[in-house]
C-alpha cells in the first residue's frame, strides 16, 4: 500500500499502532501533561525536558531520572501518568533526545539531526551531564537517586548508573542481559519476530546510512546497537535493582531478563530483583490488565528503609 499523501499516512499508523498512540497524543494536550523545559548541553547543543514532583513534598529526598524507549515520541506523551504507581515522595526528571520536539509523534517530526545524534554514545553523555547538571542544582542533596530505564532507556539508565556515584537505585523495564542481536535471535528461534530476520544483513554494508531502514529504524541505529553487551555494567553495579520483564514481551525476550538474573546469582550477587509479570507484554499489559502501576508500586518499597529487603528475589507468573 502506498500513501501519496501525507496526511493520510499519519492516519495510517496512527491506526495501525492502536489506541496506546491515540492515548499518548491525547495525553501531550491535557492540562495533566509537563511543561517544556530546555536543557543547554556543554556543547552548544540542546533538549527539551520535564521535571514535576510526585507526592506532597516540596523538597523531597528522592529524585528519579528516566530515560525512555526507542524512537522519535516525546516524553510528554506518557508524563506524568507513566508513574503513577509510585507511592514515595519524589522529584521526577525526564530527558528528551536532541532535536526531539516537544509533542513529537515520531512521524515527521524527527528528521537528519535527530537520526544523527540517535545513537548510545550521544544519549549516555547528554544524560550524564543533565543528570550532573540537576543534582549540582537542588536546593538540598537528596538521600536517594533513581535511575529508571525502559526498553532502550534500559541500556542507557544501566550504563549511566555503573559510572555514576550518586545513583543509589536502578530501576528496569523491559530490557535485560542480552544484546540486541541475541533478542532477535531469540525472537526468531520462538517465531515472535515480524520481519525477515535476514534482512539485518544488509546493514554492515551501509551501517552509517540513516534513510536505509529495517524494521522501522535507520541502519545507523541498528550497527549502533546490535551488539552493545549490556551485561558487564549491570554486573558492575552493587545498589540495589529491580527489574521488570513481560512473560510474552515480543520485543524484548523475556529470556533475556532470565538471564540476567542468571548471571548475577553465578556471579554471588544479591542486588537484582527480578519480577516477570504472566501473560505481560513489552509495555507491562497482559490479560486487559496494565501491571506498570504494580512494578512503581514495587520499586517505591525498594526506596524505603531498609533499601535492601527486597533484593535479590524472583518472582515468577
Amino acid at each position: 500500500m502506498r500513501f501519496a499523501n501525507p496526511i493520510l499516512l499519519s492516519l495510517a499508523l496512527l491506526v495501525f499502532s492502536g489506541c496506546t498512540s491515540i492515548q499518548r497524543i491525547a495525553n501531550m494536550y491535557s492540562s495533566e501533561a509537563p511543561s517544556p523545559l530546555s536543557f543547554a548541553y556543554q556543547d552548544g547543543g540542546s533538549s527539551i525536558y520535564y521535571a514535576f514532583n510526585v507526592g506532597k513534598a516540596s523538597q523531597p529526598e528522592t529524585v528519579i531520572f528516566y530515560a525512555g524507549g526507542s524512537g522519535c515520541w516525546s516524553r510528554k506523551s506518557v508524563m506524568p501518568g507513566y508513574l503513577k504507581g509510585l507511592s514515595v515522595n519524589a522529584r521526577v526528571f525526564v530527558l528528551n533526545k536532541r532535536f526531539m520536539p516537544d509533542r513529537s509523534i515520531g512521524i515527521f517530526d524527527c528528521g537528519e539531526a535527530f537520526h544523527l545524534a540517535n545513537n548510545p554514545s550521544q544519549w549516555i553523555s547528554d544524560y550524564s551531564e543533565f543528570i550532573a547538571a540537576q543534582l549540582g542544582v537542588l536546593p538540598q542533596k537528596p538521600k536517594i537517586v533513581v535511575m529508571v530505564g525502559v526498553s532502550e532507556g534500559g541500556l542507557v539508565a544501566a550504563k549511566i548508573a555503573a559510572r555514576t556515584p550518586a545513583i543509589t537505585h536502578l530501576g528496569i523495564i523491559s530490557y535485560g542481559g542480552y544484546s540486541v542481536r541475541q533478542m532477535y535471535t531469540v525472537l526468531a528461534q520462538k517465531g515472535q519476530l515480524p520481519v525477515d530476520i535476514d534482512g539485518w544483513k544488509e546493514i554492515p554494508s551501509d551501517p552509517r546510512n540513516i534513510e536505509k531502514k529495517w524494521y522501522g529504524s535507520p541502519y545507523r541505529w541498528w550497527s549502533d546497537m546490535m551488539d552493545i553487551d549490556p551485561l558487564p555494567d549491570f554486573l558492575k553495579l552493587d545498589i540495589p535493582i529491580f527489574v521488570g520483564a513481560g512473560e510474552k514481551d515480543q520485543v524484548v525476550p523475556v529470556e533475556a531478563a532470565l538471564f540476567l538474573d542468571a548471571k548475577f546469582k553465578e556471579a554471588g550477587k544479591n542486588n537484582l530483583t527480578l519480577k516477570i509479570y504472566p501473560e505481560a507484554d513489552h509495555f507491562l499489559n497482559g490479560n486487559g490488565v496494565s501491571h506498570r502501576d504494580e512494578f512503581f508500586a514495587e520499586l517505591s518499597l525498594m526506596l524505603q528503609p531498609p533499601h535492601n529487603s527486597v533484593a535479590g528475589q524472583t518472582v515468577h507468573p
